[in-house]
Parts: structure tokens; C-alpha cells; sequence
């Protein structure tokens, strides 16, 4: 019996774990968008990140102001929204850093078009 009891904390330890080693990119967001000859700016993104893989949210910014939707596995994620200002639907793929920011780039019809670099905004 003591085994028994000794191998579920195990398991619920190494569960809690497992879920801590991966950031959480729920929250506010701002990230600085460089788009090389086109331009640089700021977005405001909004994002939830679901248990099943998945986010979910909004985009402010020069490109779009409309929803988004992408996943996530550990610490990478997409994410994509459709942009009116560039007749093309934006993707934006990247990682959490250790330090807390996510990085990246902007991807369009393929090619990669700029880079980021998103900082949580604090309460």
C-alpha cells in the first residue's frame, strides 16, 4: 500500500512539474514588430492558451485589429490573422525565452517577412 501511495504522489508530482516546465503566453502582450524595409511598430496581442494546444485572442496593431487563432507546444507557437493593410493572412511563429519574452518571426504567403520580439505586459 505504501508503494501505491508512494508511486501516485510520483506521478502527481511529475505531472505538476511537466505543466510548470512549459510558460504560459496567456495574457497581454506587446510586441515590436520590425518588417525590415517596410517598417517597424508596436501590436497589442492579446492571448489564451487552451489545454488541448491551442490560442486564441486578438491582434491591435499597423497590420490588423481582429482576432487570432494558432497553437502552441511547449514553448513554440503560430499564431495567424488575416491583414486588410497587406491583402494576406500573417502568421507569427516563435518561442518563449527563458527570460519571459517571445521571439520570432512574421510570416506571409510562405516567406518570412520581419521578425518580433513580445513583452508581457504587467498587471
Amino acid at each position: 500500500m505504501k508503494a501505491l501511495i508512494r508511486q501516485a504522489i510520483t506521478l502527481i508530482l511529475f505531472a505538476a512539474f511537466a505543466q510548470s516546465a512549459f510558460g504560459d503566453m496567456s495574457g497581454s502582450w506587446t510586441f515590436a514588430v520590425n518588417l525590415g524595409a517596410t517598417g517597424s511598430g508596436n501590436a497589442e496581442i492579446t492571448l489564451t492558451q487552451e489545454a488541448d494546444g491551442k490560442l486564441s485572442g486578438s491582434y491591435s496593431g499597423q497590420l490588423a485589429n481582429g482576432p487570432v487563432t494558432g497553437t502552441y507546444n511547449g514553448d513554440n507557437f503560430e499564431f495567424a490573422f488575416n491583414s486588410a493593410a497587406l491583402g494576406a493572412d500573417i502568421t507569427y511563429r516563435g518561442a518563449l525565452a527563458a527570460d519571459g519574452t517571445i521571439k520570432g518571426a512574421a510570416v506571409a504567403g510562405g516567406q518570412e517577412i520581419g521578425t518580433f520580439t513580445g513583452t508581457k505586459n504587467r498587471p
